[in-house]
């Protein structure tokens, strides 16, 4: 097939997507405003326009963006996250057109206005089929009238052989590791609350690592200089996979202070790495933790019920080893990235001209 995407070339999970299908033998493009690593899918930047408003951007680059697909002239077009290139797509009468949704483009973006709500509804009313990544999204997605034959519900997953075999952990230090973005929806002062509330005896055993960068990093930083915890906290930044996936495998912990998620991506790479998962109560993680038996929930915002959680975690060395196998059982079932991706790409191929059509409801719809 030939394939476009229209996608933020900068983000991992847009090259990871890509890269499969490049990889698969089918003839790719990205089409990007934001820059990132050339790999084996071509990536053409856009005119970014940066002096112009944010939301102004992603349409004055139709014209060439329009250019660019009329040269390629792709079987199938697919646009990830619905306010930018999901708009621009639609714009651009693109078709067949599959809008990958990532969460809060459904979610929370509808919720800032009439006009937010109603460019959401255009959009997915004008596109040939929808991907979410959990079975929470999609039914957002079928409350603003997608019918459910027109979606396919399914993570993105875990690489088969990702954590085939944990090495054990060290039982000191207690790491407790948060690989999410320094942005408000993460909420990450909350956890650094939390860590203040530990008490003095296992704050000593314990260390705090924050992997991931955002625009509240200075603040949580100069925070952090202000009132230093007792638990030592370390800065990590973005990490490269690979120096990622050592840290997963050294930590006992993983703490997700998300107010809004579908499936977290870091979650399941947690699990798969045998981490024990402390979370915040969403519907998103829900759909993958079950309190008190493979992880913990706590209520958004709540510093003092996330320090218990912590403690029990870090208490309970085997309730952490029950969940593990749980959870690495778990992500194999449902968020084998191979086999989910195949969906994907049977999803293009009923699509593209000539294809096989996929008979009554996607594989995986909701």
């Amino acid at each position: 097939m030939r394939l476009a995407f229209l996608a933020d070339a900068s983000l991992p999970h847009t090259r990871r997507w890509v890269e499969y299908f490049a990889h698969r033998g089918h003839a790719c493009l990205l089409l990007s405003l934001e820059t990132g690593e050339t790999g084996a899918c071509p990536v053409v930047s856009l005119p970014p326009r940066a002096w112009l408003p944010r939301f102004l951007r992603y349409t004055a680059s139709l014209p060439a963006a329009a250019a660019e697909l009329r040269r390629f002239r792709p079987d199938v077009v697919n646009a990830h996250f619905l306010p930018n290139y999901g708009w621009m797509a639609v714009r651009l009468g693109a078709r067949p057109l599959v809008l990958t949704t990532l969460g809060s483009d459904i979610l929370l973006v509808p919720r800032k206005s009439p006009l937010h709500r109603w460019r959401t509804r255009h959009v997915l009313a004008r596109c040939d089929r929808v991907t979410a990544d959990a079975e929470m999204l999609g039914r957002a997605i079928v409350r603003f009238g997608v019918p459910a034959a027109r979606l396919l519900v399914v993570p993105f997953g875990i690489e088969s052989g990702r954590f085939a075999t944990p090495p054990p952990r060290p039982s000191e230090p207690l790491v407790l590791l948060s690989s999410r973005r320094l942005e408000p929806v993460y909420d990450v002062e909350t956890l650094l609350r939390a860590v203040e509330r530990l008490p003095a005896a296992l704050a000593a055993r314990t260390e705090l690592r924050l992997a991931g960068t955002g625009s509240q990093a200075e603040a949580l930083q100069r925070r952090l200089r202000e009132r230093p915890p007792a638990t030592p906290v370390r800065f990590l930044g973005w990490l490269a996979p690979a120096v990622l996936d050592r840290e997963l495998l050294a930590a006992q912990v993983y703490v997700s202070t998300a107010r809004s998620d579908s499936t977290s991506v870091s979650l399941l790479e947690a699990m798969a790495a045998g981490c024990f998962p402390v979370v915040s109560d969403i519907a998103g993680n829900r759909e993958w933790i079950r309190h008190e038996d493979n992880g913990l929930l706590f209520p958004c915002g709540h510093d003092e019920a996330l320090a218990r959680c912590l403690e029990r975690a870090c208490a309970d060395a085997e309730l952490r080893a029950r969940a593990a196998v749980k959870n690495r059982a778990l992500v194999a079932e449902r968020a084998c990235w191979e086999r989910n991706m195949e969906s994907v790409e049977r999803l293009f191929q009923s699509l593209a001209p000539g294809g096989e059509p996929v008979p009554g409801v996607l594989p995986g719809g909701t």
